[in-house]
C-alpha cells in the first residue's frame, strides 16, 4: 500500500471509532455503565428490604457476611432480597428508559442480565464484594490501568 492509502486508512479509522464511541454514549465513554444497574441502587434497595444502612451492610460485608447471610440473619427471606433487589433495579430501568438515556433494546438486555447481577451481589461477601463508594471503585479501577 502507498503512504497516501495508509493514511487515508488511518484516518477512517479513527473517524469510525469517533462515531462508535459517540454512539456508545457519554456514561460508557466515562465509565460508569460497568453493570446492569448501579451497585449502589441495589444497595440502597437492599438497606431498605433488610432495615439496616448502607453502612450496616458494609460492615458486614467486611466482615465477610453475603446479602444473603445478612438477610437471614435480620430473618429475612433470601427471595424476598431478591425480588426486592429485582425490582429495584427494574425501576431504573424504566426510568433511564423514560428518561431517553437508554433504549427499548437496551433496557430489555438489561432487565434480562438483571437476575444474575442480583444473585451474584447477594451471594459475594469479603471486604472487597462491596465497596460502597463510589471513590473507591473508581481507585480501584483506575489502578488496574496503571498496572496494565
Amino acid at each position: 500500500m502507498t503512504t497516501k492509502r495508509l493514511a487515508r486508512l488511518l484516518v477512517s479509522t479513527l473517524v469510525l471509532g469517533a462515531a462508535l464511541a459517540m454512539l456508545a454514549g457519554p456514561s460508557l465513554a466515562n465509565g460508569h455503565d460497568r453493570g446492569v444497574v448501579g451497585k449502589q441502587t441495589l444497595l440502597a434497595a437492599a438497606a431498605t428490604y433488610l432495615g439496616v444502612t448502607q453502612a450496616d451492610i458494609s460492615a458486614a460485608r467486611k466482615a465477610g457476611q453475603s446479602l444473603a447471610q445478612l438477610a437471614t440473619s435480620k430473618g429475612k427471606s433470601v427471595q424476598g432480597l431478591t425480588d426486592a433487589l429485582v425490582a429495584a433495579g427494574n425501576a431504573s430501568i424504566d426510568k433511564s428508559l423514560a428518561a431517553g438515556t437508554i433504549t427499548a433494546d437496551q433496557a430489555a438486555a438489561k432487565k434480562a442480565a438483571l437476575p444474575a447481577q442480583v444473585q451474584a451481589l447477594i451471594n459475594a461477601s469479603g471486604a472487597g464484594a462491596c465497596s460502597g463508594s463510589k471513590a473507591s471503585a473508581t481507585s480501584s479501577h483506575s489502578s488496574a490501568f496503571r498496572r496494565r
